[in-house]
């Protein structure tokens, strides 16, 4: 036994045992059947950790706290309140098109009938970011049980999900079925770490239930994570104890397959939505929409030539930090190295299924066979994953680095290095709020409604007039009342509740209504494109025509494209006033 001053490598390993041994005590290990203690976690933890969830909480706030409606809000949260109220917008092309998150729909749109949408989206808002904040600081508080820790991780998240994602997947952001699914996906990653692989499976299907390819890309990758950490260790490869450890694999699954059955059977909830939307398409129809689907409405977020040469660049730069702080915590860590490996093979299995979309999307080009088999497997969004797992997983280590520096380093650079990047990132994140929050406009607006760069004041009165433009059709038209509107807008059916012909953001889910929503497009939102005009370059003939065409009642065009029409228009303009200006102009048909 060796007896004296303990050297610096000695002295890391017994910081690193007293960190897990601590964390130990909070947590169960590996085996299900084992409990955890009656005293269960003292005032103080529980005082911690509460405090934590709220400064977590609060972060989200700051970075996704503006008015609603977000930029996804606008689509589907109005398709959530016509599926409890078909009355409402009837005859929708979107709206009433096929419901594919059906159990976010049929769970929790029902406040729809008594609540404003706007109100509707804070209260699904603040639900799904204060379990995102508990889940998040569970998740990082089992891989390393340092006050704080989990607030800074989340904060890093943010940024690198915001300024490093390679197809604009978000997670923290408006209510919709994805965010809750991410939920389940942390909660599951938090069970992940600790070996409780009974559990990560129905968390994963309760995602896969609420956003199937959420939950089933997820599930993929936690399969490839279980069968990666189950393998036998290096020294007993090649050995009798190898067949013997894949004996006990053998085993495990198992015992993890009432589990795995139950998350079946919850993705299944998720899946047979969509999956029977196409039913009563040709394969003709199913083929096509897949191409208009992923070539042209949705191609910024599944097809890799789409995504811009910037957004690769970083993402790369991101994998390959990913890639250095995992080989570096794993030299250094000792108890706490399978944890970070659950986590390193997660981030593995969701650049595996990245690869899968780079592989799909080369195809994408070739002849027209395999073209067709690329654009029905791009629909599933191969790139998603990835978008969360790695800067997820890297935020998470950076986090257990820089908490045990600060902590319990005795190196002095160390902890100034990590106290430096500790300041650095929360300016950075100060940075990012301050940016969010330049624009008072809601971000669905921010992203559809003309923008003047230099003339805040005409961009902020353009959608001042957006605004009451849309309540004056509220008040003065009928409900069943058919709209033919503006291109730069998705937020019609939010703020003014009538029905539109087209709109490029409502794109339908199944194959009839995706066609038919392409035809509308070419034959009312290109022209507004192509040409100065927009709709006016059609004379009163047409426009009479069309409405018949889409059974409309009303035209709602930008007033400065009226007044630049050689030929004035003989449609009867209910809105503004005769002499009145107005950023829009209503006309009766």
């Amino acid at each position: 036994m060796k007896v004296g001053p303990l050297s610096v490598d000695e002295t890391k390993r017994l910081i690193y045992f007293q960190i897990n041994r601590d964390l130990a005590k909070s947590t169960v290990e590996e085996a299900p059947s084992q409990t955890v203690s009656p005293a269960g976690p003292s005032l103080r933890q529980s005082a911690i950790a509460f405090v934590e969830t709220i400064l977590i909480f609060l972060c989200f706030v700051a970075v996704a706290g503006q008015a609603p409606p977000a930029v996804n809000e606008s689509h589907y949260l109005t398709k959530a309140k016509h599926f409890w109220n078909p009355d409402w917008c009837p005859g929708d092309l979107f709206l009433a098109s096929s419901f594919s998150h059906w159990l976010f729909y049929f769970g929790l749109g029902w406040p729809t009938k008594y609540l404003s949408l706007s109100t509707f989206a804070w209260l699904g808002r603040l639900m799904t970011w204060a379990v995102m904040a508990w889940a998040w600081r569970r998740l990082s508080w089992r891989l390393i049980p340092v006050p704080l820790m989990g607030c800074f991780s989340a904060i890093l998240f943010l940024i690198l999900n915001e300024r490093f994602h390679l197809a604009g997947e978000w997670v923290v952001g408006g209510f919709e079925a994805k965010g809750i699914a991410y939920c389940f996906v942390v909660l599951a990653l938090g069970d992940m770490l600790i070996g409780r692989w009974h559990r990560v499976w129905p968390w994963l299907g309760a995602a896969a239930a609420f956003h199937v390819l959420v939950g089933g890309w997820a599930m993929l990758a936690a399969g490839l994570s279980w069968c990666l950490s189950q393998r036998p260790n290096r020294q007993h490869r090649g050995t009798e104890a190898s067949s013997a450890n894949w004996h006990v694999l053998g085993q495990q699954l198992t015992v993890q397959s009432p589990y795995l059955l139950l998350a079946l059977t919850l993705l299944a909830i998720g899946a047979i939505p969509p999956f029977l939307a196409d039913q009563q398409a040709t394969p003709a129809e199913i083929a096509a929409a897949s191409l208009i689907y992923v070539n042209q409405r949705i191609a910024h977020h599944l097809t890799f030539a789409a995504f811009p040469t910037m957004h690769v660049g970083r993402f790369v730069l991101l994998i390959l930090t990913w890639a250095l702080v995992f080989n570096w915590s794993f030299k250094r860590s000792l108890d706490g190295q399978n944890r970070l490996a659950r986590l390193y093979y997660f981030g593995i299995g969701s650049l595996v299924i990245s690869l899968g979309g780079l592989i799909l999307s080369g195809l994408a080009d070739s002849d027209n066979a395999a073209q067709m088999f690329a654009a029905r497997m791009l629909r599933f969004y191969w790139f998603r994953l990835a978008d969360f797992a790695i800067p997820a997983t890297t935020a998470l280590a950076i986090g257990s680095v820089t908490g045990t520096w600060l902590l319990y380093e005795n190196n002095r650079a160390r902890k100034i290095c990590a106290a430096t990047a500790s300041g650095l990132i929360l300016v950075a994140a100060s940075l990012l709020v301050r940016e969010r929050n330049a624009d008072p406009r809601p971000f669905a607006d921010q992203r559809s409604l003309p923008s003047y760069p230099g003339e805040d004041f005409r961009t902020q009165q353009t959608y001042s007039n957006w605004r009451k433009v849309c309540r004056w059709i509220e008040s003065n038209t009928p409900t069943d009342a058919v709209f033919m509107t503006p291109h730069e807008q998705q937020t019609f059916k939010w703020y003014a509740g009538r029905t539109e012909v087209v709109n490029w953001k409502d794109v339908p889910q199944d194959a009839t209504s995706i066609i038919e929503w392409d035809r509308r497009v070419q034959e009312l939102l290109e022209p507004q494109r192509q040409f100065e005009l927009g709709l006016m370059n059609y004379s009163d003939e047409q426009l009479q025509a069309m409405s018949q065409k889409y059974q409309a009642d009303f035209l709602v065009v930008p007033q400065w494209q009226v007044e630049l029409v050689s030929v004035p228009t003989k449609l009867r303009q209910v809105y503004p006033a005769a002499g009145d200006k107005s950023t829009f102009v209503v006309f009766k048909f």
